[in-house]
């Protein structure tokens, strides 16, 4: 079991909004990922509207790829399309985050136990490595959840699919909206870091016996633990928004 997170601290940091899009990939795929990248570091704040011109010029790009951006990120839960060439950021909604984690809860322990006979002693140094990094690392908060994301990755993919990867990418999209607007709204002090890297160390210690029943235990847990401090979280958080008049 892990310990109880400490009260956290509101951060004063300041964020950027969006960064101008240059890069040989497709103008859509390009301006899906920045539109992606600002609803979850919540620089683009939950409930937030905006204009497909507001974007466009922001962006840097015509209007052609920020619509179809947006149709994309619609189908992900992440935004709505409204009338008048606008859209908005989907509100953060208790249910809806309790649903996704439902969701993960039904799919990634099983996911765990087929991965864990294929896993190899280099699979599991690869996490024992990443795990360092994202707890250590001073990187910036997209490159620590990248790394956050390949570590849970990385026990899982022997047993992924074509579908199952599909399905985890838009499951982790739309929980990693609420797990980072949360978490990155509090200054993460060395205890809350030192938790942090005991609930993940468990996942990598259950994998190494390569008991299918011990990750898929672990990994249950470690989800379940996630969603209720999460919610804690976003009700502490409600209450200071709420008593600052916000």
């Amino acid at each position: 079991m892990t310990t109880e997170p400490t009260a956290p601290t509101p951060s004063t940091a300041p964020r950027t909004r969006l960064r101008p899009v240059v890069s040989a990939d497709s103008a859509v795929d390009r301006v899906t990922a920045e539109i992606r990248r600002g609803v979850l570091n919540g620089s683009l704040a939950p409930g937030s509207k905006f204009s497909i011109a507001e974007l466009s010029t922001e962006l840097g790009v015509s209007h052609i790829p920020v619509r179809e951006a947006l149709r994309r990120l619609e189908a992900q839960g992440l935004v709505t399309l409204r009338r008048g060439r606008s859209a908005q950021v989907s509100p953060l909604d208790r249910e809806e985050f309790r649903s996704i984690y439902r969701l993960r809860k039904l799919i990634e322990p099983d996911l765990a136990a087929r991965a864990c006979p294929q896993l190899t002693g280099d699979d599991l140094d690869t996490a024992a490595h990443l795990l360092k990094e994202y707890i250590d690392s001073s990187r910036d908060s997209d490159e620590l959840w990248e790394l956050h994301q390949q570590f849970h990755l990385t026990l899982l993919r022997p047993a992924l699919t074509g579908w199952d990867m599909r399905i985890l990418d838009q499951l982790w999209h739309a929980s990693d909206r609420y797990t980072r607007v949360v978490y990155e709204t509090y200054n993460v002090d060395a205890d809350e870091r030192h938790r942090r890297e005991i609930a993940h160390r468990i996942l990598i210690d259950a994998a190494r016996t390569g008991s299918p029943s011990e990750l898929r235990n672990a990994v249950a847990e470690h989800l379940a633990e996630h969603e209720l401090t999460c919610l804690e979280w976003m009700a502490a958080l409600n209450s200071s928004r709420a008593a600052d008049g916000r």
